[in-house]
């Protein structure tokens, strides 16, 4: 049987390297642990957790997507709706909340979604992204809740 450790990365798209190093590095603390590229291509790699990346690839035509809620339907092509960052404690989505904040980006209200408590935001890439932390005694990943018949 195959054991799985994590997300290896998640592969997503700039036209604007720098500015999604100020965002995932300078603002959220992300290290930067690898960078390849050449002439019109970078592709940069961010330490989220041990085993756990985000890349980002540096293509000039990108553009940023269009504004969607999360969670909110869609039509036509479409390919993941945003991603979630775990964090260890609800101090930490405090503090991520008043980072974006100070940084005058976007940022929802916490969220209580019974076994994880969520912010919400935006990379400068438009990408949705959310933060969450395991509410104490709710692990689902142990005790699967299921109330959709």
């Amino acid at each position: 049987m195959i054991r799985f450790n994590g997300i290896n990365h998640l592969a997503m798209a700039t036209n604007d390297m720098d500015k999604t190093i100020r965002f995932w590095r300078d603002l959220l603390g992300m290290r930067l642990v690898a960078g390849l590229g050449k002439p019109g291509y970078r592709h940069y790699f961010f330490e989220i957790a041990q085993n756990d990346l985000i890349a980002f690839f540096e293509w000039p035509g990108v553009q940023p997507v269009p504004d969607k809620d999360h969670g909110r339907p869609v039509e036509g092509p479409f390919i993941f709706d945003h991603v979630s960052f775990g964090v260890e404690t609800e101090e930490d989505l405090w503090k991520i909340k008043d980072k974006l904040t100070k940084a005058e980006f976007w940022v929802s209200e916490m969220i209580d979604h019974g076994f994880i408590h969520s912010v919400y935001s935006f990379d400068p890439n438009g990408i949705p992204i959310e933060f969450s932390c395991n509410v104490p005694g709710r692990d689902v990943r142990r005790n699967p809740v299921m109330k959709d018949s």
